[in-house]
């Protein structure tokens, strides 16, 4: 793998890591059940969405 690659990748792999942290803590800290599913929903997703992203990279 290249290193631009691999740069790629880490940062994919962090930004997705971070997000979904950021959307376990919205999770816990609200308290209401619509606050409680709507918080957290748009960061897990971005989250998500960031690692499938870098397991393609690196499947490619």
């Amino acid at each position: 793998m290249s290193p631009t690659t691999e740069a790629l990748l880490s940062f994919l792999v962090l930004a997705g890591a971070a997000f979904t942290f950021i959307g376990s803590l919205g999770l816990v800290r609200f308290g209401w059940i619509s606050t409680r599913l709507h918080g957290p929903t748009k960061a897990t997703t971005l989250g998500v969405g960031c690692l499938l992203v870098a397991s393609s990279v690196c499947s490619a």
